[in-house]
């Protein structure tokens, strides 16, 4: 463990300090024990994710006391972990999971000691799988039914965050598990009035408790920090910049076009038919009518105006004598209650579920938000969690920036990879004396704008229509 100075919160002496206060075992033997796992820690990882459910963790340990045998492990154990960047933070990192699993374990050549993993997750992801929930709901949001579920089923004591969402619903809830209940109903929410456009509601838990809010709504928090690969410079004197240097990153998807044509994320397409009314409808999804409407984490969109040999962008619908590339085919309710012949039975009618606004949205808005994705390591931070936005600068490269002897060389951020960020995965990786954080980043749009395709130009047209020299 890296030495601190008691010297108030904040004081740390480098990077990579960490503070753990608490790392303990809590047993049932004699009646509940608590067994510090401090002096058997070789690695310590806790892992976060925007679009999963819980926090999940392992511990790397090396043993030479036989603690497993003599405190009769055996899955019904709880581990507390209270982890800070220095002695005085006054927000740490506190959290007790459920041990569920020990794996890799293997005993040393003459016995004497063995190795093996504690994997742990929050409380909650085993009652998710150890019960189900079959229930019906008439006239209730779906924010009020994921409340109702995390309050009276899984009894959740953690702080929640629950953004109310349009419209009312008559649910029967099919025998789900728990949080696959509470996935499935979000699939069909959407933001209320003024809060967002489309359908991009999400449920994940964090280090402050759960949560349960749109994409956009978390676009608009301010940057939490903003990190910097900016290695040659580094002012080794200054501890905030040292804290927001990035050692590394890796991009992971910066654009696939292909992709996004073939799954929808610029247009698609949905057919409505009611088997009642006997009406269809056709519900087209534009990125570009939706990016003016909706709320995104930079100023700029995705893709510019090039139009292919049809004369269409990637985000316009088909010519009247094509049909749609990504195209669904679905059964609505969404007239019933306004038909004469059917007013005279107005309790028999399920409320409107909406499906011509979140099927279209729904895909789309969840690749649109991953569609540039990074990850960086940065210093170990136990106060960043998946839902914040950060911000993110890495420079143009360019060899006169690095081999210059001046000063006063204005290096130009990278437009494509720079900007803010939603932070959509985290992972905590604490060994003997080091503390670093993993951050998997994605954003849908760039801080600066796509330069615009001349789709007049002869030449160019040529070119993109196909025609050879």
């Amino acid at each position: 463990m890296a030495d601190e100075l008691n010297q108030g919160k904040g004081n740390v002496k480098s990077p990579a300090d960490y503070y753990i206060s608490s790392l303990s075992l809590i047993t049932s033997i004699q009646g509940g024990g608590v067994v510090n796992l401090l002096p058997f820690l070789v690695e310590l990882s806790l892992f976060e994710d925007v679009y999963g459910n819980t926090i999940s963790g392992q511990l790397l340990m090396s043993d030479a006391l036989g603690m497993l045998a003599n405190f009769s492990i055996s899955g019904t154990e709880f581990i507390q972990v209270i982890l800070k960047k220095s002695r005085d933070d006054d927000k740490p990192l506190t959290r007790n999971y459920r041990l569920y699993k020990i794996s890799n374990r293997v005993t040393g050549e003459s016995n004497n000691y063995e190795v093996y993993t504690l994997n742990f997750c929050s409380e909650e992801f085993l009652l998710s799988e150890q019960y189900r929930i079959s229930k019906s709901y008439k006239g209730k949001k779906i924010s009020e039914i994921i409340e109702d579920i995390l309050k009276n089923y899984l009894k959740v004591v953690k702080p929640m965050s629950i953004s109310k969402t349009q419209g009312v619903y008559d649910f029967i809830l099919p025998n789900k598990k728990l949080f696959e209940t509470i996935n499935w109903l979000s699939s069909y929410a959407l933001p209320e009035a003024g809060k967002g456009e489309g359908a991009d509601m999400i449920f994940f838990e964090n280090t402050d408790g759960f949560w349960f809010k749109s994409l956009q709504e978390l676009y608009k928090q301010k940057p939490y920090r903003t990190y910097k690969f900016d290695p040659k410079n580094l002012d080794n004197t200054n501890m905030n910049q040292q804290l927001s240097n990035v050692y590394n990153f890796e991009i992971l998807d910066l654009f696939d076009t292909l992709g996004a044509i073939t799954n929808g994320t610029f247009s698609n397409r949905v057919i409505t038919i009611d088997p009642l009314t006997r009406t269809k409808k056709t519900v087209d999804f534009n990125y570009n009518d939706f990016y003016k409407k909706a709320k995104s984490i930079n100023s700029y969109s995705l893709t510019n105006n090039y139009k292919n040999r049809l004369k269409k962008t990637v985000y316009d619908t088909p010519p009247e004598d094509l049909n749609h590339g990504t195209l669904r085919m679905v059964a609505s309710n969404s007239e019933q209650k306004k038909q004469p012949f059917l007013s005279g039975a107005p309790n028999s009618l399920s409320n409107d579920i909406f499906i011509e606004k979140y099927m279209p949205n729904r895909v789309a808005q969840i690749a649109l938000a991953n569609y540039v994705k990074i990850k960086i390591t940065i210093p170990g931070d136990p106060i960043v969690t998946v839902g914040r936005i950060v911000d993110f600068e890495i420079y143009k490269p360019s060899p006169t920036d690095y081999t210059t002897t001046k000063d006063n060389v204005a290096r130009v951020r990278d437009p494509m990879l720079s900007g803010k960020y939603l932070v959509s995965a985290v992972r905590h990786i604490i060994r003997n004396n080091s503390y670093i954080t993993v951050l998997e980043l994605c954003k849908d749009s760039f801080e600066e704008k796509i330069g615009s395709f001349d789709n007049s130009n002869a030449t160019l047209k040529a070119l993109v229509n196909g025609e050879q020299a």
